[in-house]
């Protein structure tokens, strides 16, 4: 069995980042701006999550991007990394 850990970073402008993880989630907070990851809106309070197969680790590039609102830039990501040793 492996072992993992959690990690969840916060995003306040435009990043590029890559996932090397098992899982990673997209969580946008209620009233923040609008933001786009590779493209694909984020809804107002709404999480994305990308998973993939046991023992499979995704290494896709995400890009982050945030667009002109009355709220601030807010977007956390959540991954499931795999532990090393």
């Amino acid at each position: 069995m492996k072992k993992t850990y959690t990690a969840i970073e916060f995003h306040g402008k435009n990043d590029f980042i890559v996932s090397n993880c098992f899982s990673i989630a997209f969580y946008r907070p209620t009233g923040t701006n609008p933001v786009y990851v590779n493209g694909m809106p984020i809804g107002d309070g709404q999480t994305m999550t990308i998973n993939q197969n046991v023992d499979h680790i995704d290494t896709s590039s995400y890009e982050i991007v945030f667009t002109a609102g009355a709220g601030d830039n807010e977007l956390y990501t959540i991954r499931i990394l795999p532990e090393n040793g």
